[in-house]
């Protein structure tokens, strides 16, 4: 993949991440949010599948973008400029691998554009997953190691204690033994 293409892809991803309200679209242009979610999307969804244009998180910035675009359009020139938007958008949508809508019926090109979006957002969602788990795993890795270094300073501790028990009976029996003999032999062999 050259670098015209990973940059418009990187383009399109853009276009599919952000989101935007009508009110937010209509102020920036000055005009009705009404105006913005009837009048203008019929226009800009002739350009771009809508399932790329907006979603129930909001319009998405290539939406944003194609909305800013015909603003400016005088209405008698809105035919031509879906006509130039189309040209110059599927170019790009070609390049991050959607196949151009005007060589097949439009339903097609919108489900392999839906697709392709999907695919990306999974691609992106997995991505995410992915780099939780390994953190996750780091983390018990981390946990592991301590867990190993606490249980064998406490196995060193109970062997210390154990040693120190044992000498302790030990020395106590033979201090036992050696104060009994002692009497023994100063007492005349009575304990």
């Amino acid at each position: 993949m050259n670098s015209t293409n990973s940059h418009t892809l990187a383009d399109m991803q853009a276009y599919t991440a952000a989101r935007y309200t009508a009110q937010e679209i209509a102020q920036t242009h000055n005009v009705a949010e009404s105006t913005v979610r009837t009048r203008w999307f019929d226009w800009i969804r002739q350009v771009a599948p809508a399932e790329l244009l907006k979603d129930d998180r909001g319009y998405s910035e290539l939406a944003r973008t194609l909305f800013g675009d015909f603003a400016g359009v005088k209405l008698c020139d809105r035919n031509q400029w879906v006509t130039e938007a189309k040209a110059r958008y599927s170019h790009e949508w070609e390049s991050a691998g959607i196949i151009e809508g005007e060589l097949m019926p439009e339903e097609v090109g919108n489900v392999l554009a839906l697709r392709q979006t999907q695919n990306h957002e999974l691609g992106l969602s997995v991505a995410q997953q992915l780099q939780q788990l390994e953190s996750l795993i780091d983390q018990a890795n981390t946990a592991e190691g301590n867990l190993s270094d606490a249980d064998l300073k406490a196995a060193v501790t109970r062997g210390q204690q154990r040693a120190v028990m044992l000498y302790q009976a030990e020395l106590q029996a033979e201090l036992q033994t050696i104060n009994s003999l002692k009497q023994r032999r100063m007492g005349g062999g009575q304990p």
